[in-house]
Parts: C-alpha cells; sequence; structure tokens
C-alpha cells in the first residue's frame, strides 16, 4: 500500500468560499485503521494546502462539469493529474490526485 495520497477538494459551495468563482485545494491524507486487517482508509490530514486554485466557474449558478475540467487543467499545470472519478461531498467534489 502507498504511503502517501492526496485528494483535490472541488468547493462549489458559496458558504464555503471567501471569494466568488468556485476553488481547488489540494491536501495530503493520512492512513487510518489497520492495512493488513483490511479497515485501512484515507482522512484527510489538513494543515497546509499542497496546491490552490481559483477557477472562472461562478459558485453562485456555476456549471460543476466545467469547473471540474477547469480544475483539472489548472492542476495539470501544476504537476498534479486526477486519479479516478469526482465523488459529491457537502460543499462540493473530492478527487484522488497524485503527482505527475
Amino acid at each position: 500500500m502507498t504511503t502517501t495520497h492526496f485528494t483535490a477538494w472541488l468547493t462549489t459551495t458559496t458558504s464555503a468560499l471567501d471569494q466568488d468563482n468556485i476553488d481547488i485545494v489540494i491536501l495530503e491524507d493520512e492512513l487510518i485503521g489497520d492495512p493488513e486487517a483490511g479497515d485501512a482508509a484515507w482522512a484527510c490530514k489538513g494543515g497546509i494546502a499542497l496546491f490552490t486554485g481559483i477557477t472562472n466557474v461562478p459558485a453562485e449558478d456555476g456549471d460543476h462539469t466545467k469547473a471540474k475540467l477547469e480544475a483539472e487543467d489548472l492542476m495539470r499545470d501544476a504537476g498534479w493529474a486526477t486519479v479516478g472519478a469526482w465523488d459529491g461531498v457537502d460543499t462540493g467534489y473530492i478527487v484522488t490526485v497524485e503527482r505527475v
């Protein structure tokens, strides 16, 4: 099992933003549980963001598909790539990312 794991958080909820557009933040995760027992999972470690970016998509009534594509472009330009599909969460979407 890998020892590092990163998640990109796409925030679409206006109350969770400090500006008007949808943003993207990459945070490192930490392993919780016991991998050998089969109950391992990743949880947000918090701390300093490894990458942040602001899309051109307004959070209020913005196109979430367009925001995801733009976020992927921003991350790619910064040396990150998505791994898998975006999952919906209360404040927007998350996806596993890796350095490229």
